[in-house]
């Protein structure tokens, strides 16, 4: 009876797909193992195991080393964690020697976490928080507000986290110049004074609910406001401007 056809030790298989959506799904729990001495890497390494289990199916030995040098200390954005773990398992299956590897996983930390703090945080989160809270002040429900928000931003950061995936493992060794060419940078130049303008009409929308107040200045206010902020307030005081507007939601919520 004829065994299955294997290949060689030490020869690298391709993931498949289903080690993709495996990766992805792990990606999701990524900072649950965080430490002030490893931060993020043993949940990276929980990550990358499907791919690198596929890529060293026939070098266990190998899996399990991979599987430690990537266990190592590492931190960066985790919607933008999937960029790294895609480049990682390209480089493994690329058959790069461990030392590039830890050089190489080393760079990818302050990049991804800049990237990820301007796009996310500063950008897409702030964004989607504010256009559910104007739907709310127009009569929106407040469930649906909630649930608006939690169904756009999600949507948003699982889009980002398999684009990311897919960048990093098309890109390999030329990720930054991947990252570059992307257009991160430029949403996160939209998004911010988007954002701003959204803070000014949510203003503009409260006081337009105040008593004695009318149309004319509902209005006339509210793109007075929007310009101001969109254009000359600077991001950290629409930040703390945005939090002040919630807790005024809030309040009249209650």
């Amino acid at each position: 009876m004829c065994s299955r056809n294997r290949a060689p030790p030490g020869i690298r298989m391709r993931p498949r797909k289903r080690d993709f959506a495996r990766a992805i799904s792990r990606s999701f729990s990524i900072q649950g193992s965080w430490n002030d001495r490893t931060m993020t890497g043993p949940g990276m390494a929980h990550a990358l195991a499907p791919l690198l289990a596929r890529i060293h199916e026939e070098d266990p030995a190998a899996f399990r080393r991979a599987v430690q040098r990537h266990s190592r200390a590492f931190n960066a954005h985790p919607y933008l964690a999937p960029v790294a773990i895609g480049a990682l398992a390209r480089l493994e299956f690329d058959g790069e020697d461990p030392d590039t590897l830890l050089r190489f996983r080393s760079a990818l930390r302050a990049p991804l976490g800049a990237l990820g703090d301007g796009v996310v945080w500063a950008g897409w989160r702030p964004f989607c928080a504010s256009a559910a809270a104007i739907g709310f002040v127009l009569g929106l429900d407040p469930l649906f507000a909630a649930a608006a928000f939690l169904l756009l931003y999600n949507a948003g950061h699982l889009a980002l986290r398999v684009w990311g995936l897919r960048c990093g493992w098309r890109s390999g060794r030329s990720v930054a110049s991947a990252l570059k060419r992307a257009p991160l940078r430029r949403i996160e130049r939209v998004l911010v004074p988007a954002n701003q303008v959204l803070i000014g009409v949510l203003a503009a929308l409260l006081v337009g609910r105040l008593p004695g107040t009318g149309h004319t200045l509902w209005w006339g206010g509210g793109a007075v406001i929007a310009a101001l902020m969109g254009y000359f307030i600077p991001r950290h005081i629409s930040a703390v401007a945005m939090a002040s507007l919630l807790a005024a939601c809030a309040v009249w919520l209650l």
